[in-house]
């Protein structure tokens, strides 16, 4: 199914609101859970909307490049469902690191961990088709 990039936009701006929720949720356990963050309107306001904001327009840029649907019933779901993964794993890391006091490079550990984990979850998924 070919759709237009205005069509893209509208699907994934109301798809955002799953995006501010995830941000939202994420960032108010971590800020009520640690003192290295203040509780500002800085933090509290612009952490979700930053997160909003970056993953809508991920999602959009995605599907403008790849011209992939992107929604869980469809074969291209799958590439959603790893994207929400990785996501809410970054905020397990930033949990971990903010509230449990674990060392920095840990977002060294998970980013290679991503990239190492999405090669052999292609190659899986693609030898499955």
């Amino acid at each position: 199914m070919n759709v237009g990039p205005k069509q893209i936009v509208g699907e994934e701006l109301w798809r955002s609101v799953v995006w501010s929720a995830i941000g939202l949720l994420g960032w108010s356990l971590i800020i009520s859970s640690t003192d290295r963050l203040d509780a500002s309107a800085i933090t509290v306001l612009g952490l979700p909307v930053a997160t909003w904001s970056v993953l809508t327009l991920s999602m959009i840029g995605i599907r403008l490049a790849t011209g992939m649907e992107l929604k869980v019933e469809t074969e291209s779901g799958r590439y959603l469902m790893w994207f929400v993964g990785l996501v809410v794993g970054a905020f397990v890391v930033l949990w971990l690191i903010l509230v449990q006091s674990q060392p920095w490079t840990l977002i060294a550990v998970y980013a290679a961990g991503s990239v190492l984990g999405t090669l052999v979850w292609r190659g899986y998924i693609e030898r499955a088709t």
